[in-house]
């Protein structure tokens, strides 16, 4: 695409034209209108079918002569389905609006957006808007001089019970789906398609297998007193970065560009996005450094296309809306949610940072991202909610033990080390031998896992001076 057309086109196309194949095909997903225009088209052909055969084909078949109806009664019938169906829908998305506003109130309300984009959803609505426009569309056909029909009445009549019958569907759908287990399952699946499954599979070609062999041109060192830098024009998250695009421009320009925001970053004007350095005799003389600022997409607000911890922040917030709201099931449920996205999230920062093209060249250099941050963002604000709730300290360990037992080894001392962290802020004592039996087994098990045994023993003999455990869990036991 030539870069004069690209400028002229708006900021919405730009975006999705920033996006991969399989990133631009989440986000149409997920729009609400896109699954009811297909049905529309759907209902227009439908309507059309039907105009052929009632019209062209003139059908008088002796089995379907009960359906077969005068003009004004088809008339009749269709103008009362078409207001009876719409206010079937009228009524559902009014009631649906409500409920969902609560739902939010109580969860978050990014709830709405999830419930919107999920599948099930998009296909109801889709649904109502064929039966509806199957029959406007159709109503405008009825032709008075014709006598009898035969396929409209018959259509109409099924078109309706189909409405009739979703709307059933779409409650019991719509009430399954707001409670929290569903809820909370839902944001993990939709954050592990649209984040992992599409950037690991979108950067995974250009990932050096073994960064201490990549070669850039005329092997200069990449020195920042040599470098050039990009810098933002406006306000905005960094939303979007195309890498492919941003790799394709490098090789041309003959230069290796070092990323210095993530996407998921809010960036003022001055804030420098990107360092470069022209290292090789190769490519274009003169960079156009507009190019390298519009290949990161920014907006108005966060995005989980490529932000690998948006995802993670959703579960967080309906885990402290539990905790506020008194709801341990639905906080335990967040948890288990949460662990399985950073086990998913674990495969994707183990990768190298370092970018290259089809010849091995390094093009992109992208900050370094470990587990440990986004073991952080997930658990550090709820850890500050329950340092003075045992039962809920040791949901929180437990939750860190079943996350370490998943995750590879380089990983599991993260686990452990966040592990102490919770254990050392709580402050508060233990009611029952239970409890205590079940803190002391999250940390042994974390130690256990990441192979420390003696930092687990020297924290135990603190808590056993400090009277949080009895001395029965001392090293002489």
């Amino acid at each position: 695409m030539p870069y004069w057309f690209y400028r002229l086109l708006p900021a919405p196309v730009k975006r999705l034209q920033s996006m991969s194949k399989r990133q631009r095909w989440h986000e149409i997903r997920s729009s609400l209108w896109v699954v009811p225009a297909l049905y529309i088209a759907l209902a227009a052909l439908l309507a059309g079918i039907s105009y052929w055969v009632e019209f062209g084909l003139k059908p008088g078949w002796q089995l379907l002569s009960a359906f077969t109806t005068e003009y004004q009664l088809t008339e009749t019938m269709y103008s009362t389905m078409l207001s009876g169906i719409l206010t079937l829908n009228a009524f559902t998305f009014n009631s649906m609006l409500m409920v969902l506003t609560n739902v939010s109130n109580q969860f978050t309300p990014r709830v709405m957006l999830n419930f919107i984009s999920n599948r099930k959803t998009q296909h109801a609505i889709g649904i109502f808007n064929i039966c509806f426009f199957y029959l406007l569309i159709v109503f405008f056909f009825l032709d008075g001089s014709m006598s009898q029909y035969t396929v409209f009445p018959i259509a109409a009549v099924l078109m309706t019970g189909f409405s009739v019958l979703n709307f059933v569907l779409f409650i019991n759908h719509a009430v399954k789906w707001m409670q929290a287990p569903s809820i909370v399952n839902d944001m993990k699946q939709q954050s592990q398609k649209r984040i992992l499954h599409t950037l690991h599979e979108d950067l995974e070609s250009h990932r050096a297998e073994h960064p201490e062999r990549i070669t850039h041109p005329n092997h200069s060192p990449l020195d920042h007193e040599h470098a050039r830098t990009i810098a933002s024009e406006m306000t905005g998250y960094v939303q979007i970065i195309d890498f492919g695009q941003l790799i394709e421009q490098a090789k041309q320009d003959g230069v290796v560009v070092q990323l210095r925001a993530n996407v998921g970053d809010f960036v003022l004007p001055g804030f420098v996005l990107l360092d470069y350095w022209k290292l090789a005799d190769e490519g274009s003389t003169v960079v156009n450094e507009r190019k390298y600022r519009e290949l990161l997409f920014m907006g108005d607000r966060k995005t989980e296309v490529q932000d690998l911890g948006y995802g993670v922040r959703k579960l967080k917030d309906i885990a402290i809306k539990a905790l506020a709201n008194d709801e341990p099931g639905t906080f335990e449920d967040s948890l288990h949610q949460m662990v399985d996205l950073l086990r998913s999230i674990a495969d994707v920062t183990s990768f190298t940072s370092y970018l290259t093209d089809e010849e091995g060249t390094l093009r992109i250099i992208m900050k370094e991202e470990a587990f440990e941050d986004y073991l952080y963002a997930a658990f550090g604000h709820i850890s500050v909610y329950v340092k003075k709730d045992p039962v809920l300290t040791n949901e929180l360990l437990k939750a860190l033990v079943l996350l370490s037992g998943a995750l590879p080894e380089r990983e599991k001392g993260a686990c452990w080390h966040f592990g102490k962290v919770v254990a050392q802020s709580f402050a508060d004592t233990f009611a029952h031998a239970t409890e205590q039996l079940e803190f002391y087994t999250s940390l042994e098990t974390l130690s256990v896992e990441a192979r420390d045994p003696d930092t687990f023993h020297r924290l135990i003999e603190e808590f056993i001076r400090n009277g949080l455990l009895e001395p029965k869990y001392g090293r002489s036991e």
